[in-house]
């Protein structure tokens, strides 16, 4: 089948969260991640036939869609996990939070790697935890793990480290190896170890494939939880449906007891869409990935040629990082928006003079986009 991700669609009177922003300004949205794409056609038709029903109760995962899980997980990354390792929830920002409650003790601290997506600044306490920011450092144009800041930040105090495997916003596919060196560093100091891998089914190098961070370290299974999503990949953010893997059984009892009453449960058609996704879409998602690649590909030749920017290389996500250091502007998301392009911010990722831009859009879009980048800077 031929997917079509070519076509313009409005999301005009959606309640888009991307597209509402700016209103009726002559703003193209760059900025949240979630695709211009339509829906995998298999999903959209599990989403028909489960509206016949008429009946929207409280859900619960079915029989069929721990399979359908289990199996792609092993099918796709390698990893053979269990169903009493799987906890339903509606998104892994709830995760990330529930995390910090379950496995960061009072006045503990809690380690993170900027730049980062933002929610892993928020999703502590203040009051309860200290937040320790290890910038990630460049080697060989990739971003990646300073692991000797890393050493000199973890000590007794820490009790939790935050990853984000592939990465947020610099599309880093991390190796064997340095997921393997954190994992060990938190072994060290008896830390947990949380990885946000919702951008895993985005890889696009071919050559670089994800590894979970539980096969990256085997020997710390037990002190590893992950948290994983068919949202980005399928484009289902607005269904609110994730999971967490905690193949440890208490680290799973403390993690349920954080979620316990403060946690949503996950709505019935995130559900169907999800299991559509695992059983039914892997065609769309292969034809998405080759279709990001191109845009990728293209993106990266465009702006590298634009006095002032430099798109730093990446290996997954739909998210562009761009550097424009060089054109020692004061706000730079804010001179673009005035020419007609809403980039997000690299400071809330933690890194001021970056934009982040989101290419899952079709092409004629993502040249119109460039073409008002280019114009920007050419009037500076």
């Amino acid at each position: 089948m031929k997917y079509d991700f070519d076509t313009l669609i409005s999301r005009n009177d959606t309640g888009s969260l991307k597209w509402d922003k700016y209103g009726d300004q002559d703003v193209i949205p760059v900025w949240v991640a979630d695709m211009d794409f339509p829906l995998a056609p298999e999903i959209q038709q599990a989403l028909t036939d489960r509206l016949q029903h008429p009946v929207f109760g409280y859900t619960r995962a079915s029989a069929r869609l721990y399979d359908v899980l289990i199996q792609h997980i092993s099918s796709v990354y390698g990893w053979s996990i269990e169903k009493e390792w799987i906890n339903w929830i509606p998104g892994v920002v709830s995760g990330l939070a529930a995390s910090t409650r379950a496995y960061a003790s009072p006045g503990s601290e809690i380690v993170v790697n900027p730049p980062i997506y933002h929610h892993f600044f928020q999703v502590h306490d203040e009051s309860r935890n200290k937040l320790v920011k290890v910038p990630l450092c460049v080697r060989e144009g990739r971003w990646t793990y300073d692991l000797e800041a890393m050493k000199q930040s973890i000590g007794p105090d820490t009790s939790l480290i935050l990853l984000c495997s592939p990465h947020n916003p610099t599309g880093t596919v991390f190796t064997q190896q340095e997921l393997d060196s954190v994992c060990e560093l938190a072994a060290e100091v008896d830390a947990v170890v949380v990885s946000d891998e919702i951008h895993c089914g985005l890889v696009l190098d071919s050559n670089t494939p994800h590894v979970p961070t539980v096969l990256a370290s085997p020997q710390n299974q037990d002190r590893i939880v992950t948290l994983m999503s068919a949202s980005k990949t399928f484009n289902l953010a607005g269904l609110n449906c994730s999971y967490s893997i905690i193949p440890n059984p208490e680290l799973q009892e403390r993690f349920n007891r954080a979620c316990a009453e403060i946690v949503p449960m996950v709505g019935t058609l995130a559900f169907t869409a999800t299991e559509a996704a695992f059983e039914s879409a892997e065609p769309w998602r292969q034809a998405l990935l080759e279709y990001l690649r191109a845009n990728r590909d293209w993106l990266q030749t465009e702006i590298d040629s634009i006095p002032g920017l430099k798109m730093q290389s990446m290996q997954a996500t739909y998210l562009a990082w761009i550097d424009a250091t060089e054109l020692g502007l004061n706000d730079t998301t804010g001179f673009f928006e005035r020419h007609g392009v809403g980039f997000s911010s690299g400071e809330q990722f933690g890194q001021a003079q970056y934009l982040r831009l989101n290419f899952a859009c079709p092409r004629a879009r993502l040249e119109e986009v460039v073409s008002r980048i280019r114009g920007a800077v050419a009037t500076l």
